[in-house]
């Protein structure tokens, strides 16, 4: 019996050892890493960010945290200044880099080595440093339109933009509104317009002429940048021509897709760039055919150059996981996944047509993997005071036309200082 009660008390204070033990040896245990993602994602895109993520997560071990706001600028300007940034921020506006670069608190990414053509890298270099990478990209000079309403007017979609009014003509002369436009996008209100200018800059007169107009070496005076304004002038200030009038253009948000599939009502054109695909898809019942298509912004003389846009990753707070990530995210894998949720168009010349999600992603991703010659959005290359004063003046035209003189007056002002 004492043999027992001997054995079952050194049982007990084993026990007692072990208990003792136990969260001693939890906390010399490698804790999980994590990186910290900013960026501009919401809702579908940030549920497809993390369909991306997933693979990488499970086969690393590391916990990718996204936090999501569409005033991405700001609340990087506000961690930066408090002295607390993310490991990876995703800025829409590679302009913002210069800013940061100048203040030394950007990581260089020279062991990020995704396949992209140098066009794609270019965004993400400032003073001969890659200092952030295209991880989504997105085709802007594309016009949506209602197939339907277009075929109405017994009209192919238009090559040129001598065509594009004669058919903006015709609809309004049948009773259809041919076009849906809006500005109000939030602090970066006036957005959409500046794509509008940016793509006639482009067709008007070259890319040779985008490019010294947004490095801030040509003046927004010239004839050049005054006639793509008033290019774009000749369709939204007319009333019959855009819904709304003027005053809906400036109160209405950017996405157009419920408009344009309005079977009723609504609008025929809708100039957006490609990352509206998947509202339009979302809004097509599942086993039907797509009420909708695209079209490439029309030339006048030659076909004009491609503008794109696409969201820049850089890193703020180097660490090994955050590296790691970076190289997943512009792998082909990747890239080929972002493809698949429908919510981007991708920089990577390996990713097969057969990864995107529908027939006109397929397509649109072709036509930027085949695009004679690209363009980077003009006002996301541009300083950001610089991007700001152009939102501001596109607003401004809208709302009075014949101050365009002083409009660009008020830009030149800004782009003696800007740059």
């Amino acid at each position: 019996m004492i043999t027992v009660g001997r054995s079952r008390a050194a049982l007990g204070a084993l026990l007692l050892v072990g208990a003792a033990l136990t969260p001693v040896a939890c906390t010399t245990a490698s804790p999980t890493r994590v990186v910290n993602v900013l960026g501009t994602w919401e809702e579908a895109e940030k549920k497809a960010f993390y369909d991306v993520v997933a693979p990488f997560e499970r086969e690393t071990g590391i916990d990718v945290r996204l936090e999501g706001t569409r005033d991405v600028a700001a609340v990087v300007a506000a961690r930066v200044e408090e002295g607390d940034p993310p490991e990876i921020a995703v800025l829409s506006s590679p302009g913002d880099l210069l800013h940061y670069d100048k203040m030394n608190k950007l990581v260089p990414l020279d062991e990020i080595h995704p396949d992209y053509a140098p066009e794609w890298l270019a965004p993400g270099r400032v003073n001969g440093r890659q200092v952030a990478v295209v991880i989504k990209a997105a085709l802007k000079s594309t016009i949506w339109y209602n197939r339907a309403k277009l075929a109405s007017v017994h009209e192919p979609p238009p090559t040129s933009w001598a065509q594009l009014k004669d058919t903006t003509a015709k609809l309004r002369a049948a009773g259809t509104t041919p076009w849906c436009m809006g500005l109000a996008s939030s602090t970066t209100s006036g957005w959409p317009g500046t794509d509008w200018v940016e793509d006639l800059v482009l067709a008007r007169s070259g890319p040779d002429i985008y490019d010294s107009w947004v490095r801030g070496q040509l003046s927004w005076e010239a004839p050049e940048i005054r006639a793509a304004w008033q290019s774009w002038g000749e369709l939204v200030t007319n009333q019959d021509s855009v819904r709304g009038g003027p005053i809906n253009v400036l109160l209405s948000g950017f996405d157009k897709s419920e408009q344009v599939l309005d079977a009723r009502g609504g609008c025929v054109f809708d100039h957006q760039g490609s990352f509206v695909a998947g509202t339009y898809a979302a809004r097509t019942p599942p086993g039907t055919a797509p009420g909708y298509d695209t079209f490439a912004f029309p030339g006048f003389d030659t076909p004009p150059a491609r503008e794109v846009a696409g969201d820049v990753a850089a890193m703020f707070h180097p660490t090994s996981a955050a590296r790691e990530l970076l190289n997943y995210l512009t792998s082909t894998r990747a890239q080929a996944l972002w493809v698949k949720t429908g919510t981007a168009l991708s920089p990577d010349r390996n990713v097969p047509p057969d990864a995107y999600r529908d027939e006109v992603t397929r397509r649109l991703g072709t036509e930027l993997a085949g695009a004679r010659s690209i363009r980077f959005d003009g006002s996301d290359l541009m300083p950001t005071t610089m991007r700001s004063a152009f939102q501001r003046a596109v607003s401004a035209y809208v709302s009075d036309p014949s101050a365009l003189d002083r409009i660009l007056d008020d830009l030149e002002r800004v782009r003696a200082t800007a740059y």
